[in-house]
């Protein structure tokens, strides 16, 4: 991910407080809710309150680090959820396209994803609740499955 030492927000990163809003946007988003306004409406007092005090400071370059952030949290909660080893791969690829749908109405660049991927995957790896996971889970898998979510593959 870039850097954001030259941002003048460094020191509060409204990417860093975002991608838990982004996080909660895909999880209703996977739950079939796919209005953006239905979706801003269930985020509730504590959403709505940061993409005010948040989105207005965001450029493409934050929303980016948010959506890839949420995207290594997603994963990395997979862990916790008991994951069939033979269905992994089509479990992780599920969760990065569900990912990239619930957040088209953000102004992230979906490429990063590819470029990121094996950072991604490492944060992942020092995220996870479960290490098998990433026993199972390789980075260069981990990197086809994000290659093949943006290219639609």
């Amino acid at each position: 991910m870039e850097s954001c030492d030259g941002c003048k927000g460094a020191d509060q990163c409204s990417g860093m407080q975002m991608h838990e809003v982004l996080v909660r946007v895909n999880d209703l988003y996977a739950q079939g809710m796919t209005d953006k306004f239905d979706i801003l409406f269930a985020l509730g007092e504590d959403g709505e309150a940061a993409f005010e005090s948040h989105a207005n400071r965001m450029g493409e370059r934050c929303w980016t680090k948010a959506a890839l952030l949420a995207i290594v949290d997603l994963v990395g909660r997979m862990g916790q959820e008991g994951v069939v080893p033979d269905k992994l791969g089509n479990e992780v690829r599920e969760v990065v396209r569900t990912a990239r749908d619930a957040f088209h109405h953000f102004p992230w660049q979906v490429d990063a994803l590819v470029e990121h991927a094996p950072a991604l995957y490492d944060l992942i790896v020092e995220k996870s609740a479960n290490p098998q996971l990433c026993d199972r889970l390789s980075r260069r898998a981990f990197t086809t499955i994000c290659k093949n979510v943006v290219f639609n593959r």
